[in-house]
């Protein structure tokens, strides 16, 4: 440990994906801000690579690993530990490998978010929670009210609480594929094809959708999942659309537009320059909260036992933000039923 414990180097792990590292970022900026730490090595996964920008910081030092460690990457992370000065080290991503590491180096103060589950599952297990500085419990197994994810690591990392409800301002480059769509006033969606699917909605529904949409606004912003598939020819059949990769542009009499092959810094700022976000609950609506920007989160659920009610209802206490520009709705596979449940939320940012 550093004399004094100052000037601290602090190990974060949050090789995750995107949706859950945003969970994260208030517990990440609560280390930034300890004066006591000075230099941070931040582990995030390949799938968050596009999204660095979150943490230009003169503290930090980003390191990508893949999101399924394989040996290479254990040992890679060993060696790290073997040959660096560590004081801390935050497990933000709860993988079993990362709780090992409190046995190899008993130095280095370890804290943890741990998981319970149903029929007594825990991870880590009792006799390697022992090791570890400091941990919360995510219990999963829960049937009653509990803290969300976010809430937890903020607890672990900064006792105070003062960033949970703190708007974090990132401002990424506009590039100049960017500039033009965001000066408009537009709501944005994201389609998630499987959702779709599962609920039945035709292009036809979704055209009713976006018009009612446009009903509020001059514009509608879509995007998809990054698979290619038969929506996205689809999509460019029947809307305008604009390519980041190819930068190709198709121009129709539609006041909607499928952005394709977009992410990172130009997809984020569609997501903050949009009067309001709309997509199933996921990655984008992560995004949206952020900087706290009104957002009209899509739930969908497939409740045919109290098993199923329960892992929903824990997982959307787990993950559900909480702000005043925050609604939810779960979708109905008839369109007008769910037109007239988000009725409410189009009508309220007016």
């Amino acid at each position: 440990m550093t004399e004094n414990n100052i000037n601290k180097h602090v190990v974060i792990f949050k090789n995750d994906a995107v949706g859950d590292l945003v969970h994260s970022i208030p517990a990440i900026f609560s280390i930034i801000e300890n004066k006591e730490v000075d230099k941070i090595t931040l582990f995030l996964s390949d799938r968050s690579k596009d999204f660095i920008f979150f943490f230009k910081n003169k503290k930090i030092k980003v390191k990508i690993l893949n999101y399924d460690l394989n040996l290479f990457y254990k040992f890679k992370i060993i060696f790290f530990f073997l040959f660096k000065q560590i004081d801390d080290a935050y497990i933000l991503a709860p993988k079993n490998f990362f709780y090992y590491l409190p046995l190899l180096f008993r130095k280095v103060r370890f804290f943890a978010i741990c998981l319970n589950n149903v029929n007594n599952y825990r991870r880590p297990n009792s006799f390697l929670r022992k090791f570890l500085f400091r941990y919360k419990i995510n219990d999963r197994s829960a049937i009653f009210k509990r803290e969300s994810t976010l809430s937890l690591q903020l607890s672990l990392c900064d006792h105070s609480k003062n960033n949970i409800n703190k708007k974090q301002n990132f401002n990424p480059e506009i590039s100049d594929s960017i500039k033009k769509y965001i000066s408009e006033k537009y709501y944005y969606f994201h389609l998630k094809r499987k959702i779709i699917n599962e609920l039945g909605w035709t292009i036809n529904d979704l055209k009713i959708l976006f018009n009612k949409f446009l009903e509020f606004t001059d514009h509608v912003y879509i995007t998809k999942d990054i698979e290619i598939d038969e929506y996205t020819n689809i999509l460019k059949d029947h809307f305008n659309s604009y390519d980041f990769l190819t930068k190709k542009k198709l121009n129709k009499s539609s006041k909607i537009v499928f952005f394709d092959n977009i992410t990172g810094p130009d997809l984020y700022n569609v997501i903050k320059y949009s009067k309001k976000t709309i997509a199933f609950h996921g990655m984008m609506t992560n995004l949206a909260s952020i900087e706290k920007n009104n957002v009209l989160d899509l739930y969908h659920c497939k409740i045919n036992n109290w098993n199923d009610y329960r892992n929903y209802r824990n997982a959307f206490y787990e993950f559900k933000p909480s702000y005043k520009g925050y609604d939810f709705s779960i979708p109905n596979k008839n369109m007008q039923k769910t037109i007239k449940k988000i009725m409410f939320s189009l009508k309220k940012n007016d």
